[in-house]
Parts: C-alpha cells; sequence; structure tokens
C-alpha cells in the first residue's frame, strides 16, 4: 500500500515543504491518513517554503489537505494567521459566536456559480485562524454509522453540518475544520459508504469532542460500535493475507485491537455477542480502512470541496 499511497499523495509538494525525504513521507501516520481521507492535517512545521513570487519561508507551521486541481492531486497549504479576517457573509454577531466557539457553523442561502440558490457552511478553525466553508452538496456522507442505517433524513442533517444522534446515544456531527472531518460524544466510531457498488469500512480515533459536549458516552463502547468494529477486523484479516508485508495495515489492525482490549472491561457476555456474522458470509467485496483501493472518500474529502467559497473554501 505504500506505493498506492505515494502514487495518491503530491510526494513533489510535499518534497518541497520538507516534508518527503528518502521514499518516506516524514509526518505522522494520523496525518498521513487525512490527507488520503482529503481532510485537513494537524499544524505540521514546513521547511523552505516557496511562494510563487519567489519568496522564501525557512520554517513555518500550517494546516495541510490534498486538492484536486484539474485532475491533479496538489497540496494546499493553510498557514496561521496573526488577525482574523472578516467573512463577507457574516454579521458581527455571526463572527464572533463563531470565533468564540459559541457555535460550531452557520449556515447561508447564497448563489452558486450557475445561478442556482444552495447552502453555505461556515466554521472557524481556531488553529490557522480563519473562516473555512463548505457546499454540502458536494459531500459524500456515509451509509452508517457504528452499524446504525442512516436515515434520508438523518444524512441530510450531517451534509448541513447539524448534529445527528443515534438510537445509542451516539451524536455526530461533520465539521471540516476537524483533522478526522467530525466530531462526537464518543471517542472512535465506525463509518460504511457505499463505494463503486460495494461498502467500505472506515475506523475514526481520537475524535474530538462536540462543541461544549461532555457525556458518559465517551468512555463507553456502544454495542453497534463494536460490531462494526468486528467487521473491521475481520476485513483487515482478509486483506493481511493478501499483502502478508504491508506493515500499514498491520498498524490498522493494532488500532482496532487496542480499541477492543479498551473495551475489556465490557461484561464478556456482550462482547461474545458480538459474533453476529462472518465478513466471508457477506456478498459485497469490502474495502476497509483504505482509500488508496477503488476511490475511497471520507466525509469531508477535497474532491467535494465548494467551487467557489468566501473566506478559504473547503
Amino acid at each position: 500500500m505504500k506505493e498506492q499511497l505515494n502514487n495518491q499523495l503530491p510526494l513533489k509538494d510535499l518534497e518541497n515543504v520538507g516534508l518527503y525525504k528518502g521514499g518516506a513521507i516524514t509526518m505522522e501516520w494520523e496525518n498521513i491518513n487525512a490527507l488520503k481521507r482529503g481532510n485537513m492535517t494537524d499544524l505540521v512545521e514546513l521547511k523552505n517554503v516557496k511562494g510563487n513570487d519567489g519568496f522564501e519561508i525557512e520554517a513555518m507551521e500550517a494546516r495541510l489537505s490534498v486538492v484536486d486541481e484539474n485532475g491533479e492531486s496538489k497540496l494546499r497549504i493553510d498557514p496561521v494567521y496573526k488577525d482574523v479576517q472578516k467573512h463577507p457573509l457574516l454579521t458581527d454577531q455571526e463572527h464572533e459566536q463563531l470565533v468564540s466557539g459559541q457555535v460550531a457553523n452557520i449556515k447561508k442561502e447564497v448563489i452558486d456559480k450557475g445561478g442556482n440558490p444552495t447552502t453555505e457552511i461556515i466554521e472557524f478553525d481556531n488553529l490557522t485562524n480563519q473562516f473555512l466553508s463548505y457546499d454540502p452538496r458536494k459531500l459524500k456522507i456515509p451509509e452508517s454509522i457504528n452499524n446504525e442505517t442512516l436515515s434520508p433524513e438523518k444524512k441530510r442533517k450531517l451534509r448541513e453540518g447539524e448534529v445527528i444522534t443515534l438510537s445509542d446515544g451516539t451524536e455526530v456531527q461533520y465539521r471540516t475544520s476537524d483533522k478526522n472531518g467530525l466530531r462526537s460524544n464518543r471517542s472512535a466510531l465506525v463509518l460504511s459508504l457505499l463505494i463503486d457498488g460495494g461498502l467500505s469500512y472506515l475506523l475514526f480515533t481520537g475524535i474530538s469532542r462536540l462543541l461544549g459536549k461532555e457525556s458518559a458516552e465517551e468512555k463507553s463502547y456502544s454495542k453497534g460500535y463494536l460490531t462494526a468494529l468486528k467487521e473491521v477486523e475481520k476485513q483487515l484479516e482478509r486483506k493481511q493475507k493478501k499483502f502478508p508485508n504491508d506493515k500499514s495495515i498491520a498498524n490498522e489492525l493494532n488500532v482496532v485491537k487496542h480499541e477492543f482490549s479498551n473495551a475489556s472491561a465490557m461484561a464478556p457476555a456482550e462482547l461474545n455477542s458480538l459474533r453476529v456474522k462472518d465478513a466471508d458470509d457477506i456478498e459485497n467485496e469490502y474495502s476497509v480502512n483504505d482509500p488508496d483501493h477503488g476511490k475511497n472518500k471520507t466525509v469531508g474529502d477535497d474532491e467535494n470541496s465548494p467551487e467557489n467559497s468566501r473566506g478559504r473554501g473547503r
């Protein structure tokens, strides 16, 4: 998968900012995964950054993402801004609400390039001190989360940045400014997406808390999550048999096993009940947690970013 990963990411751009050396990307695995998924990285240090005007910066911190430019993957650099710039769609009150963290996002009705009325969702990224926006029409929304199928209404709410609540109390919200592309009252989630006619499972860990939310669910594991996690484990084990020398698969399996270890305090009967179905019995060919196989993209992928936006579009 390393070759597939390297073919997907703009290695020349990464090399130009000191993050690709000796055939390896010199970033943490979580940030590499964020780039693969089309999300933004954490703040990373860049070296010898050269501007189009020939100006060179010896070192700077920025968040990175991969965007599509005329069919070619390019590295987008979002530096840290000293001052917050005004957003043309926001009132002073809305500006303050986003910057101060009173609200997670604000929805605005706009007209797109084709003259059609649409919605733009605006967030504030406190890591780079700037506003980010996205077009909800262009997001790829999961079919299910933690083994629970999403209704059309829940998909709409998720797409438009609203918090959705699953039957087990799990709350989820799409966030374009987040490294995982979402936030939740759970620290980990399993999303399944339809990719080329088959389901693809994606495991997200280290998920940031919902705005102003702290609940018992953060430290608990729902049966739906553990059931979906079992599917992830089975799929990765199948993939490991096909690619036994791929260290990234082993890393992903370790993450899954760590999640099961965290849940070990649960009643053994409940854990044993997770053996509800075997992945080998599933007719669809799944691609698990691997955006390199097929055209796997999660919520927040840059292929789905708005063509025209205000502030910094995502």
